[in-house]
């Protein structure tokens, strides 16, 4: 009699035990099936930023490389005008502009001296006596071509 209550006894300990494990793999197989779920939300959400920064890289790389490009060009422009200016002789060339516009202004002054020098009246006198010399003869030279008058 013992051993048919330590039997039952046993397996009622043993089915005790048994719907404490299932109940344990009810729960166990539940959050693996949430790991799971989580797992695949962050493939998905990794795989999307991925996809997100290729996609950036490809539309950003070349417009950095055009830029880079835009600005190594204008560097060697920069460079080669620099270099320019400095085989440039500026000085020189400002005192040269400087001794040309003395030499100007030096040469309108002695040209509105001469200007100022002449004696308009006596200029107006000879023009008055030429025009007095040169009237009888163009009065002659009409008389003589009368063709001229009918013209």
């Amino acid at each position: 009699m013992g051993t048919d209550q330590d039997t039952a006894s046993y397996r009622q300990n043993v089915e005790e035990h048994n719907k404490e494990m299932a109940q344990t793999e009810k729960s166990q197989l539940k959050y693996q099936k949430l790991s799971f779920v989580m797992s695949m939300l962050s493939v998905i959400f990794t795989g999307t930023v991925l996809i997100i920064v290729i996609c950036l890289a490809a539309y950003v790389v070349p417009k950095v490389n055009t830029v880079y490009n835009s600005t190594m060009v204008s560097l060697n422009n920069l460079e080669y005008l620099t270099t320019e200016l400095k085989e440039a002789d500026l000085g020189g060339t400002v005192a040269n502009i400087n001794t040309l516009t003395v030499q100007a202004t030096d040469d309108m002054s002695r040209t509105v001296e001469r200007i100022d020098s002449v004696d308009l009246e006596k200029l107006n006198e000879a023009i008055n006596n030429l025009n007095e010399t040169v009237k009888p003869m163009a009065e002659f030279f009409e008389e003589r071509n009368p063709k001229s008058e009918k013209e």
